[in-house]
């Protein structure tokens, strides 16, 4: 995080110390004997002093702390005898910042900027403490998610904000943290003041889409989406999450759209390749989806996407590859009743129908529920009775009967509810 380095100006000029003989007849030092009744005007013209020659001091002699605390009593009593002294506010705001209290540094400076004449006078001088402790507590929240201690990442965000409450960043930072406790409306709302704030940062705008589409606020996100788009056009990442949101809104046309845009930038990119097969599917363009599922399947060995392609060789009906694809879908995962039920139904289609009923009869057993599965497991039950005889024919017959009324009592079930 960039750092403003410019040093603050200090404006002191070298003091008369008072003479000896007044502290000897005082029987005490100034700073002892104002600490004990409230300072006025004189007594705070006397600190101010007094803090300034501690100050010179804790410069020039190693920054020793208990010359440090020496000029911020100092400094305390000046600002409680003259309340309205600016440059004694600023001294003290410095001297806090060096103490490593920020908070009351930063009520100091407060106090100094909320005038006309300090703003003018000090505002330089006041920036560089104010970007110091943002850039700390910023990069401490951050350090904070990446320890994934969220709490403590809010804590930090939130005391950045208080440094300088006018970083876009920081509400990012704070959107984060919030997402990942759980606490998804405070996240949203940090995202929101961030595109508020900078609605040129086109990450912003993709944190707060994401946020949006994880609660199905889904046309919201999309315009989000849009906007990072319009700001970063060939970004393919930006685009790939504007075709998901098309995706979930049913816009199978607007997600097509996006995707070829993408490939346009990028031809190769696997994750574009899939989400515009997906969409093609969708349109039952089977022929331009297996084109580009198979580029997907050559750099990615991922069931899913071969069982994408799978279907798209069904639907051209092209059943050799695609009873390959499914046979490796269901030895990768035994359990992947829809793998199991298209392979049942082109082994029926080719005749296989023992092959058939064995599919067929894992669809039904990891899926009981399964209408269609009953369904085509009755009829491949029927087709292989009428290769038989006898008691094998039969027994395949009455296992087509049992499962037809299996579907049909699966089909009343639904029409109830």
């Amino acid at each position: 995080m960039k750092r403003i380095t410019k040093s603050a100006r200090l404006r002191w000029a070298s003091l008369l110390v008072l003479p000896a003989i007044a502290l000897f007849l005082l029987g005490t030092s100034p700073e002892t004997a104002l600490a004990k009744r409230k300072a006025g005007k004189g007594d705070a013209a006397i600190a101010k002093r007094s803090a300034k020659v501690y100050i010179n001091q804790w410069r020039k002699e190693g920054r020793k702390p208990e010359l440090l605390q020496k000029a911020v009593d100092q400094l305390e009593i000046a600002v409680e005898g003259d309340p309205n002294d600016l440059e004694t506010h600023f001294m003290l705001g410095e001297m806090y910042s060096e103490s490593n209290e920020p908070e009351k540094m930063k009520k100091e400076f407060d106090f100094v900027l909320a005038t006309k004449k300090g703003k003018k006078k000090f505002t330089d001088d006041i920036e560089p403490y104010l970007d110091m402790w943002w850039s700390r507590s910023y990069n401490t929240g951050v350090k904070a998610i990446n320890a994934q201690d969220f709490a403590a990442a809010v804590e930090s965000f939130q005391q950045a904000a208080r440094f300088l409450p006018d970083k876009a960043i920081t509400y990012g930072g704070l959107g984060i943290a919030y997402l990942n406790m759980g606490q998804t409306q405070a996240g949203i709302e940090a995202y929101e003041k961030a595109v508020e704030m900078d609605a040129k940062n086109p990450a912003a705008f993709i944190n707060l889409g994401r946020a949006y589409m994880n609660t199905d606020k889904l046309e919201e996100a999309k315009q989000c989406f849009t906007k990072a788009h319009e700001l970063k056009p060939d970004n393919v990442d930006f685009l790939s999450d504007l075709a998901r949101a098309y995706q979930r809104l049913e816009d199978t046309e607007g997600a097509l759209a996006t995707a070829e845009k993408a490939l346009a930038i990028d031809p190769g990119n696997p994750q574009m390749l899939n989400m515009a097969g997906q969409m093609y599917m969708m349109g039952e363009n089977y022929e331009r989806a297996a084109e580009l599922l198979e580029k997907v399947l050559a750099q990615q060995d991922n069931a899913d996407i071969a069982y994408n392609l799978a279907a798209a060789y069904k639907g051209l009906g092209q059943n050799d590859k695609a009873l390959s694809l499914f046979e490796k879908s269901v030895q990768a995962n035994p359990e992947d009743y829809e793998s199991w039920y298209n392979l049942g139904r082109i082994y029926d289609d080719q005749g296989k129908f023992k092959e058939a009923t064995d599919a067929l009869k894992m669809v039904v057993s990891l899926k009981p529920t399964s209408r269609p599965g009953w369904t085509a497991l009755s009829r491949a039950w029927a087709r292989l009775s009428q290769t038989q005889s006898g008691s094998p024919a039969t027994e395949s017959a009455k296992n087509a009967e049992e499962a037809f009324n299996m579907a049909q009592s699966l089909a009343e079930q639904e029409a109830a509810q």
